[in-house]
């Protein structure tokens, strides 16, 4: 074991290599899931799902290897999935809690955001082992990187702070004052800024990567969970998941526009489309990744698994998305078909697959301490199930 691995232990004991809650021994030696075959008339193609870990959040790709790399929260590792063949293939124990992971093509290192060790777990995906391990500030949520620069942005959500981390060195260069809930960063070399998003504070800290200061907060919808950086025009894009909307910021005014895009229930995960011209949102509460054309409609949502969060796209393939689905413990693939907006009156699924489906028995504790039991009894009425997530 290096010097910077964790000590397995630390680890649930059922969190190596093995089969997933819904997998056979044939979903860890093989393809977990292979879809071959014509599109038919669906605007998407699956190309096969693959169980990785508890609470996948991030996932990167190797363009050396074309290997998958996904951030494994509840299971305190990084899952490497072989996407030739579709197939877990090991782990690389990291701190607690990885929630995000970002890859430096130069130097060909791994880092992953753990979150309850108040560092960053650095990987080198030729050995899967960890090299080296950078303390930050408290509760790492959220990276980016400044490709010119070779710096990494670190968004601290229990700190309220950005910590900005050299990639040759590996050394903590500064800190920066942000908002609580800083999270998710994406940077913009063109115009010289760094975006993090505020989850409790509803806004975005702006930072200018010369002086590395905050030069700007933007007021955005409630519970700004991801940023992006449109690669050809002037915008940067923010989900909102408790609005359920994507806001616009325009890069050259560093200025948010005040226009508002809807999107699925509870977006988290987001990425923008390579070519420019639409957004993947990774929709947690509803098991889609919605394709929003910046032209500021929804132009379809590709049905993946339960929970969706992080989505990143193929480096190699340009329409090829990867969607890690914490609900599920899977890594979804599958390939984007669209050519751009739908044709008109063609209309975009809004409801979840489970919709129309029968409630399942349950009993729960009401306010007054009674039990509630789904039954005839409550069949007609209207109640509000309250659901607590630890992060």
């Amino acid at each position: 074991m290096e010097e910077g691995m964790s000590d397995s232990s630390e680890r649930p004991a059922d969190a190596g290599l093995r089969d997933g809650p819904e997998s056979s021994e044939s979903d860890v030696d093989g393809a977990a899931c292979l879809v071959d075959g014509p599109p038919g008339a669906e605007p998407w193609r699956i190309l096969g799902e693959v169980w990785v870990g508890y609470d996948p959040e991030g996932v990167v790709v190797d363009r050396r290897t074309d290997r998958a790399y996904v951030a494994c929260s509840r299971s305190n590792a990084v899952a490497v999935v072989d996407l030739d063949t579709m197939t877990r293939i090991g782990e690389v124990a990291v701190g607690l809690e990885p929630i995000d992971i970002a890859i430096d093509d130069q130097r060909g290192l791994i880092f992953t955001a753990d979150a309850r060790s108040d560092q960053l777990s650095v990987v080198d995906p030729l050995r899967d082992e960890v090299v080296a391990e950078i303390p930050v500030g408290t509760y790492p949520a959220g990276l980016a990187i400044d490709v010119p620069g070779r710096r990494l942005y670190v968004g601290n959500a229990m700190g309220g702070t950005m910590s900005i981390v050299d990639l040759d060195s590996l050394a903590v260069l500064d800190t920066v004052t942000a908002e609580i809930g800083a999270g998710a960063v994406a940077v913009d070399p063109r115009y010289g800024r760094a975006y993090c998003v505020n989850f409790l504070a509803a806004s975005v800290t702006v930072v200018d990567l010369d002086t590395r200061e905050s030069v700007a907060r933007l007021d955005v919808g409630a519970g700004p969970c991801a940023v992006a950086v449109n690669p050809v025009d002037d915008e940067i894009y923010v989900i909102n998941s408790v609005a359920g909307t994507v806001s616009r910021i325009d890069a050259a005014k560093g200025e948010t526009t005040g226009d508002e895009i809807p999107t699925g229930s509870a977006p988290v995960g987001l990425v923008a489309g390579p070519d420019g011209d639409r957004l993947y949102v990774g929709n947690r509460g509803d098991g889609t990744v919605s394709v929003v054309g910046v032209d500021g409609h929804e132009w379809t949502r590709i049905p993946v698994s339960d929970g969706p969060g992080g989505v990143s796209v193929h480096p190699e393939h340009r329409n090829r998305i990867l969607v890690a689905n914490a609900g599920s413990g899977t890594l979804t693939v599958a390939d984007d078909l669209t050519t751009g907006p739908p044709a008109p009156g063609t209309s975009v699924p809004v409801a979840h697959p489970l919709v129309g489906q029968r409630l399942p028995e349950f009993a729960l504790p009401a306010m007054r301490s009674e039990t509630v039991r789904h039954s005839r009894e409550w069949s007609e009425r209207k109640y509000i199930l309250n659901f607590f997530a630890s992060w």
